[in-house]
């Protein structure tokens, strides 16, 4: 088994998550029909896919085959440079023959910030509070990264001790930050600062995560300024209960303050002389939330919103503060589609396989192939196996293969079907059936026919009206003819299925014979006038071609 392969191109790029072809040639330089086996060695196994890891290839066929090379998305799937081997082995002689290639992994970034804990307090006298901050480098490519924090109202100051770290490929760092009040008053009502904690690359700016955090500045009260306080109450105290206080709200947030339609915002408040708060956003009210506390609103109208707080106390209600909010639509999802799907032929025979090809857009994720399973949606075609031969005498077994497609979000588009008739042929061979002459001339009327037959139990030969049984597998006839005839033979295997071929004899048409014609030069008779020049005296008898027989 002589048997050659080579590749289409020395080298493929993929970029981590997605999926790659390498496609490779196979020339069967035999005599004969030949199976062989494909498999890719150098790779992580979860990489590959080989669409077909068996296959036939008719001698002096070039048969043109793919594997695909998909790399996960993730750390693990380092950008390089990746050598691997495909072999392909003859089933019959077992011989392998190999050709190297090379997979260029494109590199990717990806990282990841978390702070904790998710909320902290401060004041006059601890004035500071610690954060550990965790940052993860989730891509496959080294990173430079700088961290940094901000809150709103600049009521913080932050330090982390350094300002840059390199992470390798899938390695995490917990680094410490300290977040320390900048004003801070004794009276002063208590504020919420929303701290948000940040890492980008100093090489990629487009490489950025963050996290929230928040962190409470509380006043406190010196003993000096106490002592007054409480002198001053305890002669004011009756005329202090008197006068009802208004409602005021003292902090609030939302975060974030940009949304995607379906999800939600998270609003936090605490307020002072007030026994309830009232939330207004868009046609939605929520009345009795309690002074201090926090709840959540669906964002759920697209456009520029606004949540409006209100501090409640009996029939009192404050001012309001107003947080403005924006609600946006999700990034379009392109639809998937089946762009074609065929066969290369409709009619087998039992124990073939055929090769259906299709085409699918790149919005197409998943592709499954009814009744065979998934299939790789980035191939262009699947070798699919013929039913067992499991039919009685002739028959025609029908199945139809429906490829089904979705998208990345799960919309399915229009499916597509090709339907593949696996027909039982009898193993009867003709291998010879001819008539010599094809053409009989008239006056002979002879023709032999010469046949020859495999793998037969009963053969029939039928012309005209007449159908002979044949008793030889290998033989000739001589048939005498004054029409024209069609003979047909037809051999039954064990089974009783037919195989047939057709001859037609034709009888030649004899020559009609042509006028002879009268030089412009003479006159007279041309039965009496001599001939000139070239023409041929005419009158006589012209005996036709024979064998003499």
């Amino acid at each position: 088994m002589s048997f050659t392969i080579r590749l289409a191109n020395d080298e493929a790029t993929v970029e981590p998550g997605s999926s790659v072809p390498v496609a490779f040639e196979i020339v069967n330089s035999g005599d004969k029909e030949a199976e062989f086996e494909v498999s890719l060695e150098g790779l992580d196994p979860e990489w590959a896919a080989i669409p077909v890891p068996t296959l036939w290839v008719e001698p002096g066929e070039t048969k043109v085959e793919r594997v695909f090379i998909k790399p996960s998305r993730e750390s693990e799937s380092k950008a390089g440079i990746y050598p691997f081997v495909i072999r392909v082995r003859s089933m019959d002689s077992g011989e392998a023959k190999t050709v190297q290639s090379s997979l260029s992994v494109n590199s990717f970034s990806n990282v990841s910030i978390e702070a904790t804990p998710k909320r902290a307090s401060v004041n006059v006298s601890h004035r500071s509070a610690s954060f550990d901050v965790t940052v993860m480098n989730l891509g496959n490519t080294d990173e430079n990264l700088q961290i940094y924090a901000s809150d709103v109202d600049d009521l913080i100051a932050f330090d982390f001790g350094v300002s840059q770290i390199h992470l390798t490929p899938g390695q995490q760092t917990v680094v410490q930050m300290t977040a320390t009040a900048a004003k801070v008053k004794a009276f002063q009502g208590m504020a919420i600062a929303p701290v948000t904690v940040s890492t980008r690359s100093s090489d990629n700016p487009a490489v950025a995560a963050s996290s929230q955090v928040h962190v409470e500045v509380r006043p406190i009260v010196s003993p000096g300024p106490l002592i007054a306080i409480i002198g001053v109450l305890i002669v004011l105290v009756g005329w202090i209960l008197s006068i009802p206080k208004e409602p005021v709200v003292n902090s609030y947030s939302a975060l974030p303050r940009e949304a995607l339609i379906g999800e939600s915002f998270q609003v936090t408040w605490d307020t002072s002389h007030a026994s309830s708060v009232t939330i207004v956003y868009g046609s939605t009210t929520l009345d009795k939330l309690p002074p201090d506390g926090e709840t959540t609103l669906p964002a759920n109208e697209l456009g520029d919103q606004e949540i409006q707080i209100y501090a409640i106390a009996g029939k009192v209600r404050s001012e309001p503060v107003t947080v403005p909010v924006k609600v946006t639509e999700p990034p379009t999802v392109p639809e998937a589609a089946i762009l074609s799907f065929s066969a290369k032929q409709t009619e087998v025979p039992i124990g073939s396989s055929v090769v259906l090809e299709y085409r699918l857009n790149d919005a197409a994720t998943y592709a499954y192939l009814e009744p065979i399973g998934q299939i790789e949606p980035s191939a262009n075609s699947i070798q699919v196996p013929s039913p067992p031969d499991d039919l009685p005498g002739k028959g025609v077994k029908t199945i139809t293969y429906t490829l089904m497609v979705k998208n990345i979000s799960g919309k399915e588009a229009p499916v597509k079907k090709v339907t593949i008739r696996f027909v039982k042929e009898s193993k009867a061979v003709i291998s010879t059936f001819e008539a010599d002459p094809v053409e009989v001339d008239p006056l002979i009327g002879r023709t032999t026919l010469r046949w020859q037959v495999l793998n037969a139990v009963r053969v029939i030969l039928q012309y005209g009206d007449r159908k002979d049984e044949l008793t030889s597998m290998d033989d000739r006839r001589d048939f005498v003819l004054n029409e024209d005839t069609t003979f047909t033979i037809v051999a039954y295997d064990a089974q009783g299925l037919e195989t047939k071929k057709t001859i037609s004899v034709k009888i030649k048409k004899p020559v009609e014979p042509t006028e002879p014609t009268v030089d412009p030069g003479t006159t007279g008779d041309p039965a009496t006038t001599g001939t000139t020049g070239t023409n041929p005296p005419t009158g006589g008898t012209t005996r036709p071609p024979g064998n003499g027989r």
